[in-house]
């Protein structure tokens, strides 16, 4: 039996995947160690609210960029890149935003984000 993605939901997906492909190729470009972005979104079809977790290679860079104020910019830059592919603004207020590490997700979860996520 094939599930069907509704119209709405399929978008939210093409969008948080641009704006995903964008903000890892700027942060590459600036030597921020951001190397990978799992988007959480409900299983409500009416609910387009999006837990975006960002992963960074090693807990010590979550520390480092906490205080140097980098997890802030790739909080506002994620969220710059939505709003370039035009993620609709009613959706966007529905963003948060979680930080993780590579290192991590390798060490106790097989390297398995979806097992970290778990």
């Amino acid at each position: 039996m094939e599930t069907k993605i509704p119209k709405e939901r399929k978008k939210q997906f093409e969008l948080i995947e641009l704006a995903t492909k964008s903000i890892l190729k700027w942060a590459h470009e600036h030597n921020i160690s951001l190397v990978h972005i799992y988007p959480v979104l409900p299983f409500v079809e009416t609910d387009f609210s999006l837990e975006a977790w960002l992963f960074l290679d090693t807990e010590n860079r979550i520390d480092e960029y906490s205080i140097d104020g980098t997890l802030e910019l790739l909080k506002s830059r994620f969220t710059l890149e939505l709003e370039k592919v035009d993620y609709p603004k009613d959706w966007l207020q529905s963003v948060s935003f979680h930080f993780g590490s590579k290192e991590k997700v390798d060490q106790d979860y097989e390297g398995s984000f979806y097992y970290f996520l778990r």
